[in-house]
């Protein structure tokens, strides 16, 4: 159920956000941020760092709404991306953060754990690491006329 809610609060958050328009040009994110998201997550619960405790519907383990989410944080976090090198890192570094909080609710509802010395700080270079990829590969997919261009926000 907390994967759920994580999944639909983070596409609220997309479909409040983003304008459509640009929704339907940052679409290539969505498949990026599954896929790496996939990929890191199978690796460190094959590894032994982590698991999660309540992951039906699951991939290899991996919860598909953990998914689902991550692909529309992906989206959230290319939206508004910049050309500017310390807006692109101070976004990481941000992200990466509410990542580490939201993991946080995880652990305490019971429904992740960390194991074999792995924590949070650990995870939060993790997630530094894979959004610094998720981004790099988004502006090679998307283009970056796409990524930083256009209108950005509905309400601002």
């Amino acid at each position: 159920m907390e994967y759920l809610v994580w999944a639909v609060v983070l596409w609220l958050l997309v479909f409040t956000l983003v304008p459509f328009d640009r929704f339907k040009l940052l679409w290539p994110v969505v498949v990026i941020a599954t896929l790496l998201l996939f990929a890191m997550n199978f690796t460190f619960i094959q590894l032994g760092y982590y698991h999660f405790t309540k992951s039906a519907p699951a991939i290899f383990g991996v919860p598909l709404f953990v998914l689902v989410g991550g692909a529309g944080g992906g989206v959230l976090l290319m939206n508004w991306m910049q050309r500017n090198s310390f807006y692109k890192m101070l976004l990481v570094l941000v992200f990466s953060g509410l990542l580490v909080l939201a993991t946080e609710v995880f652990i305490r509802t019971g429904a992740f754990e960390m194991q074999n010395g792995f924590n949070q700080i650990l995870h939060y270079f993790i997630n530094v690491a894979g959004l610094s990829i998720l981004v790099w590969l988004s502006l090679a997919v998307t283009g970056e006329e796409i990524i930083y261009e256009g209108r950005k926000a509905k309400i601002f």
